[in-house]
């Protein structure tokens, strides 16, 4: 949740408060099974300060919209710097206690303050504080519980517990314990005393405006996608007891349901060469906005973005090296790695349905609510107690072929178009944060590349996980878009009024067997 901005004069004068961690100052009915309701948790009290534009004010000059605290995970903070695809807990204060006292500052900005309390922390660890002021009102502002609205847009004010607040182009951000901290010779582990914890002197800082609006995207239908099957989905027949592998396979209730279909393992007659499998990796194009006839629907949901304005921003690295494309040879002994830029494109893995789940999906008519509460989970990445997160990894060019993200000039190219070119080898992200590549079986020059650079490599001849992936992009500034989302048709009960067929599209995996002569990536050993 970061942007950049200008330098904050204030902020810069200040240091971070010190950070102090104890137990809370509680009584609890250890002995009776905590009869007062209150298990132990932890709590992160601080100081918010501001710094930015004045705040958005309702007809009675009354303060529009709020300041939203966003609890993350150290090991696994939300894109670009890690994969966290909702906050581990939050919390909002409404911006008229944080601009009761506000003052004016020289060029139309304000200052102001106000003390916060993050509690109901359960889980004991180290945090990630983030935050913003969305500055909408809640019509159209800050909303938890839909993706649509979960995250700032062009004008809120960015921030958190940061290291520096002026390191405006790259924000660090404090890691906050919570709990008590037990360190041995197999390393630091969390506990949550059974009175609770507070970490105390925690400050926020608010100052750096999103100068840009979300990213939002359709998939555009021409050119077709390569390498991709596009299975609009045949209407489910009566009575519902199709309704179960229906909902399964798309995540949808209804024809409306749009597909990116490919298979788990690599087709045959590929080329056994990194710079030649580049020209045949899948790809489809990405369209930003949405078609004119689906922006009133963005409105009544209070989805606010400039339409013509939006634009990718192509080129402006994240790293060196992608992590998951093979580096491309450039002379007989030399390769090349190829750049991971932004717009960073991630599939992530949604939620497969449970026994229980598809047994409500088989019924003739299943329960409204439920029904609508399971086809809201398939739309959404997988959380599964005890099931590891996988991610694909895609890269934004500005042409037809993956060659075009070396001839990216230094300075960012915009465009209304661009195509993504898909990744075979998927990614499991572990509790720890760290990542494990899966991969196809591949042409035998290509496997021994992969295994020669990633050593922990696995491969089975399932391939890639099979199943749904949502399509994720990732600004600079941090700020993602998604499909499928709440905009969807069918995506959850059906609302003509908020409806938007663009936003209903999904990529699925299908299970294929192995190509003969491909092999798994084997690491040589000595």
């Amino acid at each position: 949740m970061t942007s950049r901005g200008s330098p904050l004069p204030l902020l810069a004068a200040l240091s971070l408060a010190l950070v102090s961690c104890g137990d809370a100052p509680l009584t609890r009915n250890v002995g009776d099974d905590y009869l007062n309701h209150n298990g132990p948790a932890g709590r992160i009290e601080g100081t918010i300060l501001y710094e930015g534009p004045p705040p958005a004010l309702d007809a009675n000059g009354v303060p529009l919209g709020r300041v939203v605290l966003l609890l993350f995970h150290a090991n696994n903070p939300p894109p670009p710097d890690g994969f966290a695809t909702t906050a581990a807990s939050l919390q909002a204060i409404p911006a008229t206690r944080l601009f009761a006292g506000a003052t004016a500052l020289p060029g139309g900005r304000v200052r102001a303050s106000v003390a916060f309390t993050f509690p109901s922390i359960e889980e004991a660890g180290e945090y990630q504080l983030r935050a913003f002021y969305s500055a909408r009102s809640e019509l159209e502002g800050f909303h938890p519980l839909f993706g649509v609205r979960s995250q700032p847009i062009r004008g809120d004010v960015g921030g958190g517990a940061l290291i520096d607040p002026t390191a405006v182009a790259a924000p660090r951000f404090v890691t906050l314990g919570v709990g008590r901290a037990v360190t041995s010779a197999s390393g630091t582990t969390w506990t949550m005393p059974e009175q609770g914890s507070v970490t105390r002197g925690v400050t926020v800082f608010l100052g750096l405006p999103y100068p840009d609006d979300r990213p939002v995207f359709r998939v555009a239908d021409m050119p077709p996608p390569a390498g991709f099957a596009v299975a609009p989905v045949a209407a489910r027949p009566a009575p519902g007891a199709a309704t179960a592998d229906y909902a399964a396979r798309t995540g949808f209730l209804s024809p409306a349901a749009r597909t990116l279909v490919f298979p788990s393992n690599l087709p045959a007659g590929l080329p056994d060469d990194a710079r030649m499998i580049a020209a045949a990796l899948p790809s489809f194009t990405l369209s930003v906005g949405l078609p004119d006839g689906e922006l009133p629907a963005a409105r009544n949901a209070g989805v606010v973005f400039d339409n013509a304005a939006l634009r990718f921003t192509l080129g402006p690295l994240y790293r060196p090296a992608h992590p998951t494309l093979l580096p491309v040879p450039v002379s007989p002994t030399m390769f090349a790695p190829v750049p991971w830029t932004y717009p960073l494109v991630l599939f992530v893995k949604l939620h497969e349905p449970t026994a229980a789940e598809r047994a409500v999906l088989s019924q003739p008519s299943p329960d409204p609510s439920q029904l609508a509460s399971i086809v809201t989970a398939l739309n959404q990445p997988e959380r599964e107690p005890g099931v590891a997160p996988v991610v694909l990894f895609g890269v934004m060019v500005p042409d037809a072929g993956l060659a075009g993200v070396f001839t990216l000039p230094t300075m960012p190219v915009t465009a209304r178009e661009a195509r993504v070119v898909m990744s075979p080898i998927a990614v499991q992200i572990r509790p720890d944060g760290s990542t494990v590549p899966i991969a196809p079986r591949l042409p035998p020059g290509l496997a021994a590349t992969l295994a020669a650079l990633r050593p922990d490599v696995q491969c089975t001849e399932a391939g890639i996980p099979a199943g749904r992936y949502g399509i994720t992009i990732v600004t600079r500034a941090g700020q993602t878009w998604s499909l499928p989302n709440e905009l969807s048709p069918y995506a959850f009960p059906p609302n003509a009024r908020i409806a938007a067929a663009s936003q209903g599209v999904v990529l699925r995996i299908d299970r294929a067997p192995p190509t003969a002569g491909y092999v798994c990536p084997m690491p040589r050993t000595p």
